[in-house]
């Protein structure tokens, strides 16, 4: 009787162990297969509040569109390198990184180009960022940069986005002369447009006054907003902004300011 009373306990106590170990395999399993599977999208744009080229609603969407399904996709079928490079294909997306979190979350983490000119060509209209990248303008913002306008001596096709392939030291000195102006306060509060003639010599068109400045060509640039500063420290308050219709700092040692049709050499 004692040894069947044993063995009924004992059999009592492994159908209980038994029964602990499924219910708690099953959550194990569970729980894995939830850390398995992606549930979320979470996309970050680090310069949103600067720039605003590109949406969290627009990357995540780009996302589902080429397969990533929240609740369905499972995390080991993910290629975080084949969606950077989607992404990296944007044309305003600079940087992408891409990574999963241990909960399922499929992080997405995006830098934006940012413009430093906007180009007016032939075939539309392109900015161009501080790697003179350029690529086709963008609808629903338009940052506060030169616009470049004229014979400009670049061949872009229409929709372009990429590095120039011609005339590339033109594109890189147009470029760092904006980056120049844009690092001065002053310059990039007066210089709204910039116009290329057929001989390459650039003009600045101010955003007060109505003379023209006549930069000349892309060497000197720091001497040549010497002379600029100059004149608007030490000329224009003395004879007021319609004395003259052009600045030209082309010269050396001198700026040479045009009243009607005669030269005044300072």
């Amino acid at each position: 009787m004692l040894k069947k009373t044993l063995i009924i306990i004992l059999y009592l106590l492994l159908t209980g162990v038994l029964c602990c170990y499924f219910i708690f395999s099953s959550k194990i399993t569970k729980e894995g297969k939830m850390h398995e599977m992606c549930h979320q999208i979470k996309v970050v744009i680090l310069d949103s509040a600067e720039i605003r080229f590109v949406s969290k609603t627009e990357i995540a969407d780009l996302i589902v569109d080429n397969g990533i399904t929240p609740g369905e996709s499972k995390l080991r079928h993910i290629n975080n390198y084949q969606i950077e490079q989607l992404l990296n294909k944007r044309t305003a997306v600079k940087k992408s990184e891409v990574s999963y979190t241990r909960d399922g979350i499929l992080r997405v983490i995006i830098l934006q180009r940012k413009p430093i000119l906007r180009l007016q060509t032939e075939n539309g209209g392109f900015y161009m960022d501080e790697n003179a990248y350029v690529f086709p303008l963008i609808k629903g913002f338009s940052p506060f940069v030169p616009v470049v306008s004229g014979e400009i001596p670049l061949k872009i096709p229409p929709k372009y986005n990429g590095y120039v392939k011609n005339n590339e030291q033109w594109a890189n000195s147009l470029k760092d002369l904006c980056l120049y102006i844009l690092k001065n306060e002053s310059w990039d509060a007066l210089i709204e447009q910039i116009y290329v003639d057929s001989r390459g010599i650039l003009s600045f068109i101010p955003r007060d006054g109505d003379f023209e400045i006549i930069f000349g060509n892309m060497d000197k640039i720091e001497y040549k907003f010497k002379k600029l500063y100059a004149f608007y420290k030490d000329i224009l308050p003395n004879v007021g902004p319609e004395k003259y219709c052009k600045i030209n700092l082309q010269f050396d040692k001198q700026i040479v300011c045009k009243k009607t049709n005669k030269n005044i050499e300072i």
